[in-house]
């Protein structure tokens, strides 16, 4: 197991996320759905966390709070950096365009001329390896060189190359879950030397504790609708496997009782 542990620096540097008392209710009267509750939760910039739980636990709402695709009914969200991105589980590249300018377009939009959007996307692709496959289409890529895009366009909105002081927020919502086992792996180390390399801020959503403790600094368990932090560990050399799937499998079974 490849872990990184958390260190004094992260401990003490202002938060790049905080969520203080948050809660999320859709709809309203007898129809009303709570999907979050009183959830507390700081994430320090260059962290990477994870966000664990069972299906239907508001791990993805919660994500959408942050990157400001919605807004709480309680509570507060706060975060030091301007330039949230998201990353799916599925691409989401623009089929007529090729990778290169998939990378570019968060760029294009954020008003950054030609020659330094070229020059970081290609930077970008190379970050991902995928040097030299920038004019080729998303339909001429495999799976998992189609996540890498992904993943190089997210950096390209979430990181500012002038601006080495905001790292940037990289928001993941289980992005490998729908590729195989060999793909998937190969991704999640790939993501561990590319987090490593930028020191990009990530809150990655999962229900996988083994994706879980491989890629995260501290892992965040969910309890089952309406959401709220139930526990929290953070990676060390101790193997934690046994304990937070113990944890997660009371979550569900509170639940379907």
């Amino acid at each position: 197991m490849t872990v990184t542990v958390i260190n004094q620096q992260l401990r003490t540097a202002a938060p790049a996320v905080r969520l203080a008392g948050v809660g999320k209710t859709f709809g309203t009267g007898p129809s009303a759905v709570t999907a979050l509750r009183d959830i507390e939760l700081t994430v320090r910039p260059g962290e990477f966390v994870c966000l664990l739980g069972a299906s239907g636990c508001g791990k993805s709402t919660l994500l959408n709070l942050v990157a400001g695709l919605d807004r709480p009914s309680l509570g507060e969200v706060r975060l030091a950096t301007g330039r949230p991105s998201f990353m799916f589980q599925e691409p989401a590249l623009l089929p007529w365009l090729d990778a290169a300018r998939n990378v570019e377009l968060p760029l294009r939009l954020n008003g950054v001329g030609k020659t330094a959007r070229r020059r970081r996307a290609a930077e970008l692709l190379e970050l991902v390896r995928l040097e030299g496959q920038g004019s080729k289409r998303p339909h001429e890529l495999s799976g998992g060189m189609r996540q890498r895009v992904a993943l190089a366009r997210a950096l390209a909105h979430a990181t500012h190359p002038e601006n080495p002081d905001d790292s940037g927020l990289l928001l993941m919502d289980e992005p490998f879950a729908a590729l195989d086992a060999i793909t998937r792996d190969v991704l999640q180390g790939e993501l561990l030397r590319v987090w490593r390399a930028t020191g990009t801020t990530v809150l990655f959503v999962t229900h996988d504790v083994r994706e879980a403790l491989r890629l995260a600094q501290r892992v965040v368990l969910l309890s089952s609708r309406p959401g709220t932090v139930v526990g929290e560990w953070a990676v060390g050399d101790e193997d934690l496997h046994d304990e937070i799937t113990g944890r997660l499998r009371e979550v569900i079974s509170r639940h379907a009782a």
